[in-house]
């Protein structure tokens, strides 16, 4: 059964939709990636809360949320996924999209390298396809060994990974750096913040090797432990197993809706 798409209030194939194999289209827009289980989106609110924000700072026409959720539940039922990723793409020209596709999860530790970026990085207050650089960096890092790689601003600061912000243990506390710094306003960093304890600050490229545990989190990885940064392994403790389950519990009891 070929993938469907809902598109401008119908549902196609992504051929005829004109996706690639991904679920891209062409043009430009702001993007949503969300996590489904049991044909739930997860934080779905939120999603559309932080979408709806970004239009407004572009003047892009942006759906109303009745039509949102619809399109959402027609996709959903139309590619059922125990667990899927969920997908809502907002083109500059108002044009919408919704994908849902199978979502495997992750149980292996995150084997992450460190880049130095050498160009200045602004503040990326939304998601943005064409998704081509975030991915070609992904791609590098794979070539190089590693699942992504931590990345370090021009002031020598953490920033995130290229698709997934970061949460360190530092000095007996749970951190994760400041959007000031290059950060994407994660949905599920945000939750993490409000709910779990997680302090913002910014963190130095010389503190990498004094972290102890850390977590990849996004919205679909959830807390992702990392087994290594560079050449230094990291250590899943006791304490990390049970933050990780503290941070599982944070995005379940919160993140429906």
């Amino acid at each position: 059964m070929s993938a469907i798409a809902w598109v401008a209030g119908r549902l196609l194939n992504y051929e005829e939709a004109q996706l690639d194999s991904a679920g891209w289209p062409n043009g430009t827009g702001i993007f949503e990636t969300i996590k489904t289980v049991n044909a739930q989106p997860w934080a779905l609110s939120r999603h559309m809360r932080r979408a709806l924000n970004s239009a407004r700072r572009n003047d892009q026409p942006f759906p109303n949320e009745e039509l949102i959720r619809s399109a959402v539940a027609e996709t959903i039922a139309a590619n059922p996924h125990p667990i899927g990723r969920l997908r809502l793409l907002f083109g500059l020209d108002g044009s919408f999209c919704v994908t849902h596709q199978q979502y495997v999860e992750i149980n292996a530790l995150a084997n992450l390298g460190i880049r130095h970026l050498s160009e200045e990085v602004s503040v990326p207050l939304e998601k943005r396809y064409p998704y081509t650089r975030n991915l070609q960096i992904v791609a590098e890092a794979k070539s190089a060994g590693f699942d992504d790689y931590v990345l370090v601003n021009r002031e020598g600061f953490v920033t995130e990974t290229a698709i997934a912000n970061l949460v360190f243990q530092l000095d007996g506390e749970w951190i994760t750096p400041p959007l000031s710094d290059g950060v994407l306003p994660g949905v599920m960093r945000a939750l993490l913040v409000e709910k779990a304890g997680v302090i913002v600050r910014q963190i130095h490229a010389n503190l990498l090797n004094e972290i102890k545990s850390g977590f990849v989190v996004s919205s679909l990885k959830i807390a992702q432990p990392i087994g290594r940064i560079g050449d230094r392994i990291l250590q899943i403790s006791p304490e990390s197993e049970q933050m990780r389950a503290e941070f599982a519990a944070t995005a379940l009891a919160t993140s429906v809706g």
